[in-house]
């Protein structure tokens, strides 16, 4: 008898899920709550973003110092009298060899 009631409650767990996962509803839900994930997770990158831009807004309108850096940075603006250094990394000596190399070939 209790080998039925076991049996019984399986086939009733195997119909259950069985009817979760063929309805057209439960799916639904599943999909919706996946893609209310996806959409917090881009709320939440969209807030960052948001509170980076407003820093830099504010630093841009209250910080000279900040604009002078940006300039440099974007701008490569050197001050007069200062010296600027360049630094080769093995990307730009490759350029440099591919220059010379086109160059030399064409003297020849």
């Amino acid at each position: 008898m209790k080998k039925f009631k076991i049996r019984y409650r399986y086939i009733a767990l195997i119909l259950i899920l069985l009817a979760l996962i063929f309805n057209e509803g439960s799916r639904t839900l599943i999909r919706r709550f996946f893609e209310q994930k996806k959409l917090a997770s881009d709320i939440q990158k969209a807030q960052y973003q948001n509170e980076l831009l407003k820093k830099r807004i504010y630093y841009l309108e209250n910080e000279p110092s900040y604009i002078e850096r940006m300039v440099r940075a974007e701008l490569n603006v050197i001050a007069p009298g200062e010296i600027e250094y360049r630094f080769h990394t093995k990307e730009t000596e490759q350029k440099i060899k591919e220059s010379e190399n086109k160059v030399s070939a064409e003297k020849r």
